[in-house]
């Protein structure tokens, strides 16, 4: 086909395909049961991209593409922050559009061999966005398949990035399957495509039929559904306190592990004792170990502050700490606020916490488990890592109630099903207004709760020690694209 500028060709054509592109993506991700959608989204930017001769062109649609995708699956952050999501959906287009710069380049003398490098150029960009303290990985492709479990099983071999690489290949698949029809390569594509998809299939179903065995501890999940709004008030931190001591005191003497969602205890537990000893006391009284979302700060530095969880023993100590390590960029903290302080009179709408440093493995009685804070749980590397150190199992403790009832508590508590596969091991989150919930390590959610109620969820997990190949390879599909992309962009530059 010759190529023609995209004002040659109507820009209008073009941009309708990465508008369809964009929203597919979007709608991939829960709480739409519209996943499949991801094994096609591409061939519309593919077939648009190749079109052009121009790479500001390519630019162009590039960001374009990942700005609707990107207010597609995040418009509901407006809710607590408009400037938070403005500047998020702004920048986050940025990756996107080097994407497409970088097909552009390769695609220009050879379109096909650009499609077919897609998955390491497309998991490599993903990879790059994914890590460091602007690392968002929120929007990658794997976790459009997390309502489908039997699918990614295969995640506790190649990780996130594995899964994303897998899609992506699919869609190459497809692209050949209508680009040659009846020819050779549309029998190899058929092919492949059919090994992909019932290759993952099978080795799923054989997991998910495999039980995973573990001593027994049965926890407590206690949804308070405070008002986040309103919880940091002195009236609503009063009734945020009887509360959750109320809610304590109810739970049976029959389980081993109580755990309240982040923030819980809506002061600094070292500094507001009238606010923090009746949740203390209520531990003792039934005795019961309970882990609480708190906030601390740095003896040294009292401008330092951390979002924090504590495990509260049946003693009335509270030795063991967990400080956040993955900070959410422009919402808990501003990028480079540390080097120029002056970033932190900048108000986006959220904190400024400091990173924690620490990898804590919570203790109780021969139990052990780490806690991911909030967004921490969709961080592959920051679950394996506590894994890695010994963890029998992971809590997510999360306060999704800024968002209200929109897409963002459900996107966020699903993707916590490819951290169960990941690491193999139970999943207790516990979240304010929900969705709180059980996950087992095949991915499959035992128990859950509903958006904006108060509950008390109990369940009886299982303490593995399961080391996945994830665990001894780790991200090697992220790493190994990140190092093949500009190999492969040299080679096929010209």
């Amino acid at each position: 086909m010759p190529e023609k500028s995209v004002k040659e060709q109507g820009f209008s054509k073009w941009l309708f395909l990465i508008i369809i592109s964009g929203i597919m993506w979007a709608l991939a991700f829960p709480p739409f049961p519209l996943g499949f959608l991801a094994f096609f989204m591409l061939i519309f930017l593919w077939n648009a991209i190749e079109q052009v001769n121009k790479w500001s062109d390519a630019v162009k649609l590039g960001y374009i593409w990942g700005l609707i995708a990107s207010f597609g699956v995040l418009w509901w952050i407006f809710i607590p922050t408009i400037p938070g999501m403005i500047m998020l959906v702004l920048f986050l287009p940025l990756y996107s559009t080097l994407y497409c710069l970088l097909h552009y380049v390769i695609a220009r003398r050879h379109p096909q061999i650009a499609v077919l490098v897609a998955p390491i150029l497309f998991v490599g960009i993903e990879f790059i966005r994914s890590y460091g303290k602007l690392g968002f990985p929120w929007m990658n492709l794997s976790y459009t398949m997390t309502k489908y479990p039997v699918l990614i099983q295969f995640a506790d071999i190649v990780g996130s990035f594995g899964i994303s690489f897998w899609i992506v290949a699919i869609n190459v698949c497809v692209y050949f399957l209508l680009i040659h029809p009846f020819r050779w390569k549309f029998w190899v594509s058929g092919i492949a495509m059919l090994i992909l998809l019932f290759g993952a299939y099978g080795y799923g179903t054989y997991k998910m039929r495999k039980n995973i065995d573990g001593a027994p501890m049965k926890i407590a999940l206690l949804q308070g559904n405070i008002d986040p709004y309103q919880k940091w008030t002195a009236q609503m931190r009063t009734v945020n306190v009887r509360t959750y001591t109320r809610m304590i005191n109810s739970i049976g003497s029959d389980v081993d592990l109580c755990i309240l969602p982040e923030t819980a205890t809506a002061c600094y537990y070292r500094r507001s004792k009238s606010m923090f000893l009746p949740l203390v006391n209520a531990v003792c009284e039934i005795g019961i170990p309970t882990l609480m979302g708190t906030i601390d700060y740095d003896d040294n530095n009292r401008q330092k502050y951390f979002n924090s969880a504590i495990l509260v023993m049946p003693d009335g100590s509270y030795e063991q700490k967990y400080n956040k390590i993955q900070l959410v960029p422009f919402s808990e903290y501003i990028p480079l606020q540390d080097r120029f302080t002056s970033l932190r009179k900048l108000n986006f709408g959220g904190s400024h916490f400091t990173a924690g440093d620490k990898f804590t493995v919570f203790h109780i009685d021969g139990a052990k488990f780490s806690v991911l804070i909030c967004y921490e749980s969709i961080f592959g590397w920051l679950a394996k890592e506590f894994r890695s150190r010994g963890a029998h199992f992971l809590v997510n403790i999360t306060n999704d109630g800024w968002f209200g009832e929109t897409p963002g508590p459900y996107q966020h508590a699903m993707f916590n099903v490819m951290r169960a596969i990941e690491n193999r091991c139970w999943i207790a989150r516990c979240a304010n207004t929900g969705i709180s919930m059980f996950i087992d390590p095949r991915g499959t959610i035992t128990r859950k709760t509903q958006l904006f109620q108060q509950a008390i969820l109990i369940e009886e997990i299982n303490l593995t020690q399961v080391e996945t190949i994830y665990h001894k390879i780790g991200d090697i599909f992220g790493w190994g694209s990140l190092v093949l992309m500009p190999i492969i962009v040299w080679r096929w530059r010209k």
